[in-house]
């Protein structure tokens, strides 16, 4: 274990690691912190890699040794007192040798799978050929159908908000082929019907939405008008009514949003002006919001996504054109004291009005306007490798300005448009198959 300065943990690490050592679990972590146990687990990643600890009985025995908590409280697991009097690896020794033959047997029935599994993931590889790779890598067909078309849209839109709360997808204002539109419609995933909902006080297009303890909220958007709004309504889906809150600093519509430990962050957008660089970040709880660090790259009509402790903010177009950029912000790091952003790996082209999404660790990006008014490539982004994969689109068309949601182990797209068309799609992409392989307990 390295035995690293306190000080090259961050504050909120310090926090989670002294929580460890009283021994909280990650879901008592997250409740005490407002954050989610994802994240929780995302930090602790990051505390174990800085701290050399393999466990959480390491980790705690580190939070002793630098003095973060006085003493092994009382209520901690016995392994980690034994653990500090030298114990804890003769304890460990023992078990090893106990349970080594039934290791063996699984280990060895474990092994032929996954040679089994590479030979398989080979031989697709072999079948895939030439043309399909971004930035060297391979997608590897399934053979089975991963996009899927569901009932469509009641109101077909470009330019909508889309959030999942419960079971429910809610489709939010847009643009239709009669004008900008406050229709709010849901779409029942249990029931597999949509459902016609209280409208939004104000139509507005161009616009995202978040959701929060229960609530979605709304700011922003394009009005009827054509100008900006800097509005914030927020809607109840427990009592299916809209309220009104905080107004946003500025006026924006095409606009990127993420959520980060239940806060909503706003990046760039039209001011009715010029593109922006603004972030700006909506504090539900104290009801207000805060300016934070510029973005690198005034746009808009790009996309964000939260992934681990990062924010990413990908694409969009400014007054030269279309944008590849992906613009990495650090939250934990918006302190004043360093820049909070970074660049990642960037597109393989320019795109705007595309959709992005976190999922299973992995990013989504799908659709967008791109240079040639051609349909693009849906694209996986994979955080760790900082690498770009193609996988299949929905169509051989160009499509943007769609909602897009995950919910379960799906991804949903609503609506957009085609050209000058809009639409009413509503399809479905299966992001993961569940494969159920049988596994030998290993009692004798």
């Amino acid at each position: 274990m390295n035995l690293i300065e306190p000080n090259e943990l961050s504050e909120r690490e310090l926090e989670i690691l002294r929580l460890v050592a009283t021994g909280a679990s990650n879901k008592e972590i997250a409740h005490q912190l407002y954050i989610s146990a994802n994240t929780v687990k995302v930090h602790l990643r990051n505390i174990f890699g800085k701290i050399g600890a393999a466990s959480r009985t390491e980790a705690a025995m580190y939070a002793v040794q630098i003095g973060l908590v006085p003493s092994v409280p009382a209520q901690v697991p016995g392994e980690i007192e034994s653990a500090l009097n030298g114990q804890l690896a003769r304890q460990t020794a023992d078990a090893v040798s106990a349970s080594s033959r039934r290791i063996t047997t699984r280990a060895i029935w474990l092994i032929g799978i996954v040679v089994l599994l590479a030979s398989i993931t080979v031989g697709a590889l072999a079948l895939r050929g030439p043309g399909a790779p971004v930035s060297g890598s391979l997608a590897v067909p399934t053979g089975l159908p991963r996009w899927q078309v569901k009932n469509s849209l009641p109101t077909g839109r470009m330019g909508l908000a889309t959030a999942v709360s419960e079971n429910m997808i809610y489709a939010i204002g847009g643009e239709a082929k009669d004008g900008v539109t406050a229709a709010l419609e849901g779409y029942d995933l249990v029931n597999r019907t949509w459902q016609t909902l209280t409208p939004k006080p104000q139509a507005v297009s161009d616009v995202r939405a978040a959701v929060i303890g229960g609530k979605i909220y709304v700011p922003g958007g394009r009005l009827p008008s054509g100008e900006p709004t800097d509005l914030l309504e927020i809607y109840d889906p427990r009592v299916d009514a809209w309220a009104q809150g905080a107004r946003l600093p500025g006026a924006r519509s095409a606009y990127a949003l993420a959520t980060f430990e239940g806060k909503i962050y706003v990046f760039g957008g039209w001011d009715g002006q010029r593109y922006q660089d603004t972030v700006y970040v909506y504090d539900p709880g104290q009801e207000e919001w805060e300016e934070r660090t510029s973005m690198p790259t005034p746009r808009a009509f790009a996309a964000a996504a939260n992934s681990g402790d990062r924010i990413y903010v990908i694409g969009g177009r400014d007054a030269s054109g279309l944008l590849s950029v992906n613009e990495i912000y650090l939250p934990f790091d918006d302190d004043g004291a360093v820049i909070p952003w970074v660049q990642g790996t960037a597109l393989p082209e320019g795109r705007s009005g595309l959709g992005v999404v976190a999922f299973a660790d992995f990013l989504y990006v799908v659709g967008g306007n791109g240079p040639e008014q051609k349909a693009l490539a849906s694209l996986q982004y994979f955080p760790q490798q900082e690498s770009w994969q193609a996988f299949d689109a929905p169509f051989p068309e160009p499509w943007s300005n769609f909602g897009l949601a995950a919910a379960g182990s799906q991804l949903y797209v609503l609506g957009g448009q085609s050209g000058r068309r809009v639409l009413d799609n509503f399809l479905v992409y299966q992001a993961i198959y569940t494969v159920s392989i049988p596994f030998l307990s290993g009692e004798q």
